[in-house]
Order: C-alpha cells, then sequence, then structure tokens
C-alpha cells in the first residue's frame, strides 16, 4: 500500500519568504555600504582641509614672527642711527635708510609686495665669535625655508607737539610661500633729553 503525501501549501509561502528577507538583507547591505563609503570619503576630504588649514596657519604664524622681528630690529637701529639724515627713497636698499617720502610715492606708486623701495633686512651678527645669522629663502619652499627675504621702511614723520621725532616703519616677510606674507606698522617715537620717571 502506497501512501503519497501531498506537498503543504504552507511549506511553499515559507520558502518564499525566506527568498525575499534574503534579498531585503542584501539591497540593506549595499545601501549600508555606500553610505559608509560616502562618510569614508567625506572623512578623507575633511582631513585634507584641515590639514591644509593648520599649514597655512603656520606659515601665516610663521611670516608675522619674522615681520615683528624685523620692526623689532628697525626700532633698534633708529635708537642708534636717529641722527642720519633722511633722504628720498626709490630703490632697494641692503643698509637701513630714513626716507622723506612715503611707501606709496618711492618709486612706482604701489602697494604690492615686494614694494619699490625698502630695506633688504638680514639679521645682523651678533659677533665675530658666534656664527652668521641668517634667513634661508627660497622660492621652491621647503622645510625651514621662507619666500623671500623681508624688508622694512623707515619714514620720517615730523615732530610731535613735545619736539619728539616720529617715524612710521612699516616691515614685510613672508612664510614658505608667496602667498602666506605679513605686513606689520609701527609709529616709533624718539625723544632727546631726559625723563623723570618718578622713580627714586
Amino acid at each position: 500500500m502506497m501512501i503519497q503525501i501531498a506537498s503543504s501549501p504552507f511549506g511553499r509561502i515559507q520558502s518564499k519568504s525566506r527568498y525575499c528577507q534574503n534579498g531585503f538583507i542584501l539591497i540593506a547591505s549595499l545601501f549600508i555600504l555606500v553610505i559608509l563609503t560616502l562618510i569614508g570619503v567625506a572623512m578623507a576630504h575633511s582631513f585634507r582641509l584641515e590639514e591644509g588649514m593648520a599649514g597655512n596657519t603656520r606659515e601665516k604664524a610663521r611670516a608675522l614672527n619674522i615681520a615683528q622681528s624685523t620692526v623689532g630690529y628697525a626700532e633698534w637701529w633708529l635708537t642708534q642711527n636717529a641722527q642720519a639724515t633722511p633722504v628720498s627713497c626709490t630703490g632697494t636698499y641692503t643698509s637701513p635708510v630714513i626716507c622723506t617720502n612715503s611707501l606709496l610715492t618711492a618709486g612706482t606708486a604701489s602697494a604690492s609686495l615686494p614694494w619699490s623701495s625698502y630695506v633688504n633686512y638680514t639679521p645682523p651678527q651678533p659677533s665675530s665669535s658666534q656664527p652668521t645669522a641668517t634667513i634661508a629663502s627660497s622660492t621652491s619652499g621647503g622645510a625651514g625655508t621662507y619666500y623671500n627675504n623681508p624688508g622694512f621702511n623707515i619714514q620720517y614723520l615730523g615732530l610731535d607737539t613735545t619736539g619728539a621725532s616720529l617715524y612710521q616703519i612699516t616691515a614685510f616677510a613672508y612664510g614658505g610661500n608667496q602667498a602666506s606674507v605679513a605686513v606689520v606698522q609701527s609709529i616709533y617715537k624718539l625723544s632727546s633729553g631726559t625723563t623723570d620717571l618718578g622713580v627714586h
């Protein structure tokens, strides 16, 4: 005697349900993979931007530091050479000079860098027993280099109401590339004579 077992329709439904679930899992996995890929690309792009911003900030800081040092040197030079005769500046100088004309009237009227008239600044040598101080400059850049040597301009502004001499010192300096540049300006006052500071 043979017994035939009819296949249950519920078995087919369960099988189809399993196949549908497997397809959904595959689509969901691909969707999650696409999202993770987009997040990874966005993070890599963000890291590159942050690295570039950090580099620009570093170069700007280097330019500002050396520009401030250049102004400091020009102020010190004035205290030693305030009696130097001011001249009409028209070119680039290797030794400090005091100008009677402003930057915009020195040579061509242009505020772009480098100016048409400025002193090419190189750090003075402290003493013969110490190594010569230099500024490593290269237009191709590189670690520890500057795009170009810094420079400064000293303009004599005249006397104030107390009889003190006023000078305008403007200095520029580059970082490691042409885009990282800083300009610093100060008004320096020199007076002669002794001042009572009230210290006893």
